[in-house]
C-alpha cells in the first residue's frame, strides 16, 4: 500500500489584513505537521485575501504578500506548502500558487482560466497565463532567504519521489474541459484545487458532484480547499473543503463554522487510484494521446509507513445552509467592524423577523461553539475572547443564546397611528423570545412636524386615498412615515451604546427582500436603508421557509403568529380595506420570484420571458400573461433607480438583483418599453 496524507486547510481570511492572514497560514502549517501531513494546501489568494478587488492593482499588495512569504518560508522544513497570492511577472499581474519546500520556492503556478461571471471580475485585475514555463526573478529579500535568483513560473505537474501532483485553481474546475482532467490523463494522481468559492443556495452540492464525477471518470484523489468567512464584501465563503477519492468523499471540513483555521485530512491509498486507471481502457487510450505537462521535481517522499485508516463515503447535505451562512456572515461582519452590536427596526412582519432570527441563529451558533468541549478547545476559546471584546466584559460567560442576543442586539418598534396592535404584539413577543433589548417609539410627532414644516408651501393638507386624497398625496404620507423610521433607527444606533454606558456604535440591519426590491415596492431611504441587509437576496418565499424552519427548531410562538399574519406595511389608516402587500404590488410574491429567476438566471428579456410564461402559466390566457409581464417590466423600469442606492446585501441566491456587483444593468429606462411591448402584444393576439 502507498499511503499519503494531504492537509487541506480551510481558513478564514480577511482582505488586506496581512497580519491576520499570515497568522492563520502559519497556524495551519503547524497543525498539518502535528497531523503528519507532508503536503499543505490553502485557499486561493490566501495571503492577501480573495476580495481585495482594486487593491490587487496596487504593487504594494504584491510586495506585502512576498513579505509574508519570507516568514512562511521559515516553517517549510520537510513539508510542501502550497500558498495562494498575486504575483507580478514582466509587469503583468497573475493569480498564483507558490510552492514552497525546505525554505525554497520550487514553482509559481499562475491561473489559466479566470472567473468573470456573477460576482467575479478577475480579469479586471489579473491576466490568464498562456505561455510555457518561464523564469521569474524573485524579490531581493526573498533571494537572500532561499538562495535562488530565479524560479520557474508556469503550468506544470509536481513530481515527488513517489507520486505526481496536479494543481488546479478554482475556475479551472468549472470549465468544459477542466485542467484537472488533462493533468490526470498525463499521470497526476493527486489533484489539488485552491478556491475562493462563495456560498449560494445549492452550490455546495453542485461543487461536490463535480469532484466526484472527475475522480470517478479518471481515477484520482481530488483535494478541494476553500476560503471560509466574509472576506470584506457581500459574499460569504462557505469553506466545505473536502477530499474525494475515485468518486467518494472521504473527508470534509465544516461548511459553516466559526473556526478561523481547520485542517482536513485523511489517508489516501495511491494504489487504489492506479488500480482504477489500469481497468478503464478508454481512459488509457486518451492518456496515451494526452499532451505532456512539464515536471517540477520535489525531493520528498509523500507516502508513509503507517496504519491505514479506511474512510467511508461521506454524504454532503445541509438542511439549514441559508440560516448557517447568514449567521456566520453576521458574526464575521460584527467582529471585524469594531461595532458593539446590531440595531434593527422590528415591524412584526416576515422580513424584519427573518433578519432578527438570523441574529439569534448567529448567537446560537456562537453559544454552541463556546460550549463545545473537544480537542479544538483553542478555536472555541478564541470565539469567546472575541465575544467578550464585543460586549466589553472580560468575565462574560453566557448560559444561553438569549444572553448573547441581549448584549449585542437592539430592536425597536416604530409605531404610528396606522400601526396595528397585532404587529406591535408580534414584535414585542419575538424580541422577548430571542432576548433582544426592545424599545417602542411612536413617530407620529415626527411625521406631523414634517407636514407642519411644509404647510406654508402646499395648497392644502395632503390626505390618504381613503380620506379623499389623490395617489400622490397618499404615497407622500406613506413615505414620510417610512423615512422617519430610518432617521430614528440611526439616531438610536448611535445613542444606545452611550445610553447603556458602553463604547462604540451599532450596525443598522436592513430587512427588504429580493421580490420587493426587484419590483421597487419600497420607499427609497426607509428602513431598507441600513449598513447591511442579511436578507436582500432572498425572496419572500425563501424567508417564509426560513421562519418556518426556525419555528420548528426553536418553537418561538412569535414566528408562527408572523407567518400567519397578512403582509402589510401599515402606512395607511387602519380603516383602509384590503391593504396587503400583494394587492398594492399588483403582482404576487410567487409571480415576482418567477420573474426574478427567468430574468437573471435564464437571461430572458421581456419578449422571451413572455413566450416562456405562456407555457409555464398555461392556466391563464396569453393576454393575461402579457399583461403581467408588461406590468412587471413597467414597475421594474420605473423603480430601477432604487436598487442603485439600496443597502448592500448578503449574497445567497443566483437571481439576486444587487446592482453593485452582481446584476449590472442601466437604472434609467424608457418605462413604456415600446418595441418590446408591441412584440408581446402581437404575439398574444
Amino acid at each position: 500500500m502507498s499511503i499519503t496524507r494531504i492537509g487541506v486547510c480551510t481558513m478564514n481570511q480577511f482582505a488586506m489584513d496581512f497580519n491576520y492572514n499570515l497568522q492563520n497560514i502559519i497556524e495551519s502549517i503547524e497543525i498539518c505537521k502535528r497531523k503528519q501531513c507532508l503536503y499543505r494546501v490553502g485557499p486561493e489568494l490566501e495571503v492577501c485575501g480573495y476580495m481585495c478587488e482594486d487593491h490587487f492593482l496596487e504593487s504594494d499588495t504584491v510586495t506585502h504578500c512576498w513579505e509574508a512569504v519570507s516568514e512562511i518560508l521559515l516553517h517549510t522544513d520537510n513539508i510542501v506548502c502550497d500558498i495562494g497570492m498575486p504575483v507580478i511577472h514582466k509587469s503583468v499581474f497573475y493569480n498564483c500558487r507558490v510552492i514552497l519546500l525546505n525554505k525554497k520556492i520550487h514553482l509559481i503556478r499562475p491561473k489559466i482560466y479566470l472567473a468573470d461571471d456573477g460576482n467575479y471580475r478577475e480579469s479586471r485585475y489579473f491576466t490568464p497565463w498562456s505561455k510555457e514555463i518561464e523564469e521569474l526573478e524573485l524579490p531581493t529579500f526573498i533571494q537572500k532567504i532561499t538562495g535562488q535568483k530565479c524560479v520557474p513560473i508556469g503550468v506544470a505537474i509536481l513530481q515527488t519521489l513517489d507520486t505526481e501532483i496536479g494543481i488546479e485553481i478554482c475556475e479551472e474546475m468549472w470549465t468544459p474541459i477542466p485542467t484537472s482532467a488533462s493533468q490526470a490523463l498525463d499521470g497526476a494522481e493527486i489533484i489539488l484545487n485552491s478556491s475562493g468559492s462563495h456560498f449560494q443556495i445549492g452550490k455546495i452540492k453542485e461543487r461536490t458532484e463535480l469532484f466526484k464525477d472527475i475522480t470517478k471518470r479518471n481515477g484520482a484523489c481530488y483535494a478541494f480547499c476553500n476560503l471560509r468567512g466574509c472576506d470584506g464584501n457581500r459574499l460569504y465563503f462557505d469553506g466545505c473543503s473536502c477530499i474525494v477519492l475515485n468518486g467518494k468523499v472521504f473527508a470534509k471540513s465544516d461548511a459553516f463554522s466559526l473556526k478561523d483555521v481547520e485542517v482536513t485530512t485523511c489517508d489516501i491509498d495511491l494504489q487504489e487510484i492506479r488500480n482504477i486507471r489500469i481497468n478503464i481502457k478508454s481512459r488509457s487510450l486518451m492518456a496515451s494521446k494526452q499532451k505532456h505537462f512539464p515536471r517540477i521535481k520535489l525531493h520528498i517522499n509523500l507516502t508513509q509507513q503507517q496504519n491505514y485508516v479506511y474512510y467511508r463515503d461521506i454524504p454532503i447535505q445541509y438542511e439549514s445552509e441559508v440560516e448557517d451562512s447568514m449567521a456566520c456572515y453576521l458574526w464575521d461582519y460584527l467582529r471585524r467592524s469594531g461595532a458593539s452590536g446590531f440595531m434593527l427596526p422590528l415591524s412584526g412582519g416576515v422580513d424584519s423577523a427573518a433578519t432578527a432570527i438570523s441574529v439569534f441563529y448567529m448567537a446560537n451558533k456562537i453559544f454552541k461553539t463556546i460550549s463545545t468541549i473537544d480537542d479544538d478547545y483553542k478555536s472555541h476559546h478564541k470565539v469567546l475572547i472575541q465575544l467578550r471584546q464585543i460586549v466589553q466584559d472580560d468575565q462574560f460567560c453566557p448560559k444561553s443564546p438569549q444572553e448573547i442576543v441581549n448584549k449585542i442586539f437592539f430592536t425597536v418598534y416604530l409605531g404610528t397611528q396606522n400601526s396595528s396592535p397585532d404587529s406591535k404584539h408580534r414584535s414585542q413577543l419575538l424580541a422577548e423570545q430571542i432576548g433582544s433589548q426592545h424599545y417602542e417609539v411612536n413617530i407620529d410627532d415626527i411625521c406631523n412636524a414634517c407636514l407642519s414644516a411644509i404647510k406654508p408651501i402646499v395648497k392644502e393638507d395632503p390626505q390618504f386615498i381613503v380620506n379623499g386624497g389623490t395617489l400622490s398625496e397618499d404615497l407622500a404620507l406613506q413615505n414620510i412615515q417610512a423615512r422617519s423610521r430610518m432617521i430614528i433607527t440611526y439616531l438610536l444606533a448611535q445613542l444606545t451604546p452611550w445610553n447603556n454606558g458602553i463604547q462604540g456604535f451599532l450596525i443598522v440591519l436592513g430587512s427588504s427582500n429580493l421580490d420587493e426590491s426587484l419590483r421597487g415596492f419600497l420607499t427609497k431611504y426607509d428602513c431598507s436603508s441600513a449598513d447591511i441587509n442579511p436578507i436582500g437576496s432572498l425572496s419572500k418565499n425563501d424567508l417564509k421557509e426560513l421562519l418556518d424552519f426556525c419555528y420548528k427548531t426553536f418553537q418561538f410562538s412569535a414566528l408562527k403568529l408572523i407567518l400567519e399574519a397578512k403582509p402589510s406595511p401599515e402606512l395607511r389608516p387602519l380603516t383602509a380595506e384590503g391593504h396587503v402587500s400583494e394587492k398594492d404590488m399588483e403582482l404576487t410574491f410567487d409571480e415576482l420570484e418567477t420573474f426574478a429567476k427567468l430574468r437573471k438566471v435564464q437571461k430572458l428579456g421581456p419578449v422571451s420571458l413572455y413566450k416562456k410564461l405562456r407555457y409555464l402559466w398555461s392556466d391563464i390566457s396569453p393576454k393575461q400573461v402579457a399583461e403581467k409581464v408588461k406590468k412587471f417590466f413597467k414597475f421594474y423600469a420605473i423603480n430601477r433607480h432604487k436598487v442603485v442606492s439600496i443597502t448592500a446585501s448578503f449574497h445567497a441566491q443566483s437571481y439576486s438583483c444587487d446592482d453593485n456587483r452582481f446584476d449590472f444593468r442601466q437604472f434609467l429606462y424608457n418605462w413604456r418599453w415600446p418595441w418590446q411591448f408591441q412584440k408581446i402584444d402581437e404575439n398574444s393576439e
